[in-house]
């Protein structure tokens, strides 16, 4: 902010301009407001308010100044009176001249030496991130052994082979039967055929 608590501190009922050029909203020391004031910007109470306060900026309470109502602000500073539930959601400061009293709930909190509050306090802390777990896994099938291949068995029919024969001796002369003749009383003995004629048979002696 451009503008200091000693700013709000003054008193009075000018309104205060940052140096952005953005206004505040005022409710002046002549001024009592009873119900549900909104402000888009900051807001700062110099008279009395009672009811609901909404403030999307900085609320601050000036010395002198009584507010009784249920607040909700992004900052607060309280310098005068203020009584109620407030919700805070940045930084509440309670100056030396400020009295708090009520139930308040804010991310930070400083109280000045001399100020008074009494009350109830939750102090708000960032959201925590949330931690991811990761998925299990989905359980894989346990594999089974594998099954056997049905086999096929072929049988084969060889037929018998043929006897081996053995091969003819070949000669050149065809064989000839042997003829024996047999003395009497003597040894058989071959026929001898000499001259391809047939040869008479000896006399028997």
């Amino acid at each position: 902010m451009s503008y200091t608590d000693q700013d709000y501190g003054r008193g009075g009922t000018t309104a205060l301009d940052r140096e952005d050029g953005r206004s505040i909203s005022v409710i002046d020391q002549y001024s009592t407001f009873d119900g549900s004031f909104v402000a888009e910007r900051d807001l700062r109470i110099d008279g009395t308010v009672k009811g609901t306060i909404v403030c999307h900026g900085t609320l601050f309470v000036a010395e002198g100044a009584t507010v009784n109502a249920r607040i909700e602000a992004e900052n607060i500073t309280v310098a005068g009176d203020m009584t109620g539930e407030v919700e805070c959601r940045g930084r509440l400061r309670v100056l030396p001249s400020g009295v708090l009293n009520g139930k308040v709930q804010t991310r930070a909190l400083v109280i000045a030496q001399g100020a008074i509050y009494n009350g109830e306090l939750t102090m708000i802390t960032a959201p925590a991130i949330p931690e991811v777990t990761p998925e299990p896994e989905p359980e894989r099938p346990r594999e089974s052994a594998p099954k056997p291949r049905p086999t096929t068995r072929v049988t084969r029919t060889v037929p018998p082979s043929p006897p081996r024969q053995e091969p003819a001796p070949s000669s050149a002369e065809p064989a000839t039967p042997s003829t024996f003749i047999r003395r009497l009383g003597g040894p058989e003995t071959p026929w001898e055929d000499q001259s391809g004629q047939e040869s008479a048979a000896p006399s028997e002696e």
